[in-house]
C-alpha cells in the first residue's frame, strides 16, 4: 500500500500544470487576437494582468481545499487502525522459530496462545501474537537479582 500523499500530490503537480499551461495558451491567444487587431470573443475569457490576482486567489482556494482534505484522510487512517488477521499457516512463517503446524494446534488446545476460532477455522491476530511474545521473555539474571531484591526488601518492611 502506497502513502495515501501521493495520489494528491500527484493531482496537485497535474493541476498546476494545467493552470500553467492553460494561462500560457491563453495569454499567446490574447496576445496572438491583439496583433491582429481581430474582435475578442466573448465566450473565451483571457487571463490579463489584472486578472492574475483574481486568479491567484482562486488557486489559493483550490490548494486549501486540497489540504483540508488531505488533513481529513490523514486523520481518518490515525484513527481506525487496521488489524492483521493470520491464518495457521501465516502464523507458523512470522513466528522466529518458525514452529511445525501441529505444534501450534498443541498450542491452542493447551491455550498457551492467543486464537479465536469461528466454525473449524483457527485465526490469530498479530497484535495479541506480538503481545504474547513480548510478554515470554526470559528475563536476564541480572533483571531476577533486582526482582529478588525488591521483593525481600518489600517484604522486610511490612509486619505479620
Amino acid at each position: 500500500m502506497g502513502n495515501p500523499y501521493d495520489d494528491y500530490v500527484s493531482l496537485l503537480l497535474f493541476l498546476c500544470d494545467v493552470l500553467h499551461y492553460e494561462i500560457s495558451m491563453r495569454n499567446r491567444c490574447y496576445f496572438a487576437e491583439k496583433s491582429k487587431k481581430t474582435s475578442n470573443n466573448m465566450s473565451e475569457k483571457n487571463i490579463t494582468f489584472e486578472d492574475l490576482p483574481k486568479a491567484m486567489s482562486w488557486i489559493m482556494d483550490k490548494l486549501n481545499e486540497l489540504d483540508s482534505k488531505i488533513d481529513g484522510l490523514n486523520n481518518q487512517n490515525q484513527s481506525v487502525p487496521v488489524e492483521q488477521w493470520m491464518n495457521l499457516k501465516e502464523l507458523c512463517d512470522y513466528m522466529p522459530s518458525h514452529p511445525a503446524e501441529q505444534t501450534v494446534y498443541g498450542w491452542t488446545s493447551c491455550h498457551i496462545i492467543p486464537f479465536h476460532k469461528r466454525g473449524k477455522r483457527i485465526m490469530f491476530l498479530k497484535s495479541e501474537i506480538d503481545e504474547w511474545l513480548h510478554a515470554g521473555k526470559i528475563k536476564s539474571e541480572k533483571d531476577l537479582e533486582d526482582e529478588a531484591a525488591q521483593f525481600i526488601k518489600s517484604k522486610r518492611n511490612t509486619r505479620f
